[in-house]
C-alpha cells in the first residue's frame, strides 16, 4: 500500500474502520451500534465529539488520520468492553479481570503501536476512556507491571443517544451474571436459601456471596455484583 496522509496508509477519502476478529461471537447490540455511530466523528468531529476534537488545543479540527486512529482504537475497545462494568478486557472465571496490552489493541485495531498510543492519549484526555495501571509488588524495591485496565465512560453512550438503552442492557447483563454465579454454585445457594428462610427471594448479593464462599474470600466479581446496581443510574464515568 502506498503511504498517504501521515505515512501510515491513511486515505482521507476512504477511512478505515475497526474490523472485529473473525470467528468472534457477536457482541451485545448496544455495543455494536455504538461502534457504528462513532464513525460519524470522522466527517463531523466538532459536532459529534467536541471534547475529543479539542484535545489538540487548536481551533482547527483534528487531523483526519488522527480521527481515523481514534475511531479504530475506540471501536476495538468497545468490542472488548464488559457490559456489566464497562471495563475493557476479558473477565476471568475466578472473578478477576484481564486487561489488554497496547500491543494487542494496536494490532487488533490495525494500527501501528505509536499511532495507537497517540489515539489512547487523545481518548483519555477527552474523558472517553479512563486508564488504571496495574502493578504487583514483588519486594521492597521491585514491582511487576501488568496490562492496564481501561474503562469506557457512560457519557460516550449518552453522546450518541444510547444511554437509556445501555442502562437497560446492563441491568439484564447483571441478572445474567448473577444467575450464572448461582448456577455454578448450587450447593452454596441451597445453604444460603435455608438460612434466609423460604419467604425470602434471592437478591443480587447472593450470587456474590456464593462466589466468595467458593473461592475462600472476596473477589472482584463479588464487589462488582454488590455495587453494580447502584451505579447503573449514575451518569459519571466508571471508577
Amino acid at each position: 500500500m502506498i503511504g498517504v496522509g501521515n505515512r501510515c496508509g491513511h486515505n482521507p477519502a476512504k477511512p478505515r474502520w475497526f474490523d472485529p476478529p473473525q470467528k468472534h461471537a457477536d457482541r451485545p447490540h448496544v455495543l455494536r451500534k455504538l461502534i457504528e455511530r462513532i464513525r460519524d466523528y470522522y466527517s463531523s468531529p466538532q459536532k459529534t465529539l467536541p471534547g475529543l476534537n479539542a484535545v489538540n488545543e487548536s481551533d482547527r479540527q483534528q487531523r483526519s488520520e488522527r480521527r481515523e486512529a481514534c475511531i479504530c482504537l475506540l471501536g476495538c475497545l468497545l468490542h472488548y468492553t464488559d457490559l456489566v462494568t464497562l471495563r475493557v478486557g476479558i473477565p476471568q472465571s475466578d472473578g478477576s479481570f484481564q486487561g489488554l496490552t497496547m500491543e494487542f489493541l494496536a494490532k487488533t485495531s490495525g494500527l501501528g503501536l505509536r499511532r495507537a498510543e497517540r489515539a489512547i492519549h487523545d481518548l483519555a484526555a477527552a474523558g472517553i476512556v479512563s486508564i488504571h495501571p496495574i502493578a504487583k509488588r514483588l519486594d521492597d524495591c521491585a514491582y511487576k507491571g501488568f496490562a492496564a485496565i481501561r474503562a469506557v465512560s457512560r457519557s460516550l453512550f449518552d453522546a450518541f443517544g444510547l444511554g437509556k438503552w445501555l442502562r437497560h442492557e446492563r441491568e439484564k447483563a447483571v441478572k445474567r451474571r448473577e444467575k450464572k454465579a448461582r448456577k455454578a454454585n448450587p450447593h452454596i445457594e441451597m445453604t444460603m436459601a435455608g438460612k434466609r428462610g423460604p419467604e425470602r427471594k434471592a437478591g443480587p448479593q447472593d450470587g456474590a456471596a456464593a462466589i466468595e464462599t467458593r473461592t475462600g474470600g472476596p473477589t472482584a466479581v463479588g464487589a462488582i455484583l454488590a455495587s453494580i446496581k447502584a451505579s447503573l443510574k449514575s451518569t459519571g464515568p466508571p471508577s
